[in-house]
Parts: C-alpha cells; sequence; structure tokens
C-alpha cells in the first residue's frame, strides 16, 4: 500500500486557479516576512536605530528570528504547491511539522516578556 500524503492529497488543491492563489499568497507572506525582518535585524544590530531600552531591542530581535525560522517552514509548503509534491524529503518535512510548535511557543512567551518589560520599565 503507498499512502502519499502531499498538499496535492492533503489539502484536495486539485484546482490550477486556487493552487496559484495559494501560491501566491504564500510567496507574498514569506517575501514580506523576510523583508520586515530583515529590516528589523539589520536596523537594531548594524545601526543601532531604535532608541528604546536595551531589553526591547532584544526581545525584538529574537522575536523577529522566530518569524523568520517560521517563514523557512513556509518555504517548505511553498515548494510543495508550486511543484505538487514533497520534493524536500522527510528530515524537512519533520521540520516543517515541529518547527513552529517551539517559534509559536517562544514567540507568545517573547510577546508576554515585552508586555511585562514595558509595564516594568513605566514604573
Amino acid at each position: 500500500m503507498n499512502v502519499s500524503f502531499t498538499n496535492y492529497t492533503e489539502y484536495g488543491i486539485h484546482n490550477q486557479a486556487v493552487r496559484y492563489c495559494w501560491i501566491s499568497y504564500t510567496l507574498f507572506t514569506i517575501l514580506s516576512s523576510f523583508l520586515g525582518d530583515f529590516i528589523i535585524l539589520m536596523a537594531s544590530i548594524r545601526y543601532n536605530a531604535f532608541k528604546l531600552h536595551r531589553a526591547i531591542v532584544t526581545i525584538m530581535q529574537h522575536m523577529a528570528v522566530c518569524d523568520l525560522l517560521n517563514s523557512f517552514t513556509l518555504a517548505h509548503h511553498l515548494v510543495t504547491l508550486i511543484s505538487k509534491r514533497n520534493n524536500l524529503g522527510s528530515f524537512l518535512c519533520s521540520v516543517k511539522v515541529y518547527l513552529p510548535y517551539y517559534t509559536y511557543s517562544v514567540s507568545f512567551f517573547l510577546t508576554a516578556a515585552l508586555t511585562s518589560i514595558k509595564l516594568l520599565i513605566v514604573q
């Protein structure tokens, strides 16, 4: 029994127009994420453009790195959508499944830490 789990069979994207819409949406999401995170990291590391407390800037940098890792999992999704099958192997498929579990959790905790640090700085 040969079982194939790809975006073509799993999501049932058999219509070309729907698949092209998903490809466009995923590509736009990846590009905007890479561009925004790159600007945040370059502005904070190289140019010291943010005139904020050092802890707030550090948490913003960590959130940008988490978002970049999430974008890499979307890149795997994009390649699979374009080719209609999983070309990148089972290891990257496993990474695509388990990496967002950790990066989303870290992003939630960093958001809570950012809010708490802002509260402590104001007091």
